[in-house]
């Protein structure tokens, strides 16, 4: 940046005319002057002052949230690629470029737990609407622990493979019950439990390719959920928490700008959902919660907090009274 352009800026603190402006700042070229005003009107840099009037001041609305009107303001009106000719090259040139990071995380020498996963028709028994009806974030529960099978069909019918999608230039994707930009999938499933039935209690990594958990560490978890949760006390009441983890790297292999961030969020969203009506189906009650400890649930499973890290967390147990109210 040239040294005088801070300084052109800050003579604009107020409503002034281009002329004024450079005159005051001494500038011998009132042309280069206007050129340089112009080119930061253009930029954004400076606004007329009738625009400024009509604008919201994201600071004064947001509370002050700098780093989220920031991140607002650099994301928005993103110019995309349009044309199937035109992708697939960008897709040739920019993307296929690069080794493509690995779909999903594998532990492959530790303790495996097979699920078995429930088909797709046994899990879509109930019907959506008395489903969608019932759903209710629950933090009341009872001591009765989870079935096993309870856990295995929300679990793995939330982050599960339901088959595979083929691009000509991409290669081969994954598909599951919720969608995810570019069908990359890139958020981790790591389970807490500690009141599963036929489980024993411990840390474990929901492996995707082999639809089983595999134990990372045993013990009893619930006071980690807790502070993992912000010290949500009612969280240990529950019978297990599942924290979700993006591996980002699998995101920007092919969005490479700063708008790829915010599917990560989406992506939990879509999968919250899911596991929510997943869990409500089997008599489970369910809850979600994003006041998470970041470098807690980085250190406690193991995380890089870069490529990877925490970002939602969700939960069930047996509630203290049933959800779904059939029809008589």
């Amino acid at each position: 940046m040239r040294a005088d352009v801070p300084s052109l800026l800050d003579s604009f603190g107020q409503p002034r005319r281009p002329p004024v402006a450079a005159e005051a700042l001494g500038l011998k070229s009132a042309e280069a002057s206007a050129q340089r005003i112009r080119r930061l009107i253009r930029l954004g840099f400076l606004v007329p002052e009738e625009d400024a009037r009509r604008r919201i001041a994201l600071q004064k609305i947001w509370k002050n949230n700098l780093a989220a009107a920031h991140y607002h303001g650099a994301i928005r009106d993103a110019v995309y690629i349009s044309g199937a000719d035109a992708v697939r090259k960008y897709l040739k040139e920019r993307v296929t470029s690069e080794p493509r990071p690995a779909s999903f995380k594998r532990y492959r020498s530790r303790f495996r737990r097979p699920l078995r996963t429930p088909a797709a028709a046994e899990l879509s028994a109930i019907p959506l609407g008395l489903l969608l009806k019932s759903r209710r974030t629950v933090r009341s529960f009872s001591r009765e622990p989870v079935r096993f099978e309870d856990l295995a069909a929300v679990v793995g019918g939330t982050w599960g493979r339901t088959g595979w999608l083929f691009d000509e230039v991409v290669g081969r994707l994954l598909s599951k019950t919720s969608p995810s930009a570019g069908s990359l999938h890139p958020i981790e499933a790591y389970v807490l439990a500690w009141n599963v039935r036929g489980l024993a209690p411990g840390l474990y990594h929901y492996d995707v390719a082999s639809d089983e958990l595999r134990r990372l560490r045993s013990g009893d978890f619930r006071r980690e959920a807790v502070r993992a949760a912000s010290h949500q006390r009612w969280v240990r009441r529950a019978a297990f928490l599942c924290v979700m983890a993006p591996v980002f790297t699998r995101n920007l292999w092919k969005y490479q700008w700063e708008r790829a961030y915010r599917s990560l969020w989406l992506d939990a969203g879509h999968l919250a959902q899911t596991f929510s009506l997943l869990a409500t189906a089997r008599g489970l009650g369910a809850f979600t919660t994003a006041a998470i400890q970041d470098s807690f649930i980085e250190k406690l499973i193991g995380l890089d907090g870069v490529k990877e890290f925490p970002i939602y967390l969700c939960g069930a147990g047996v509630p203290s009274e049933p959800l779904l109210q059939r029809p008589r």
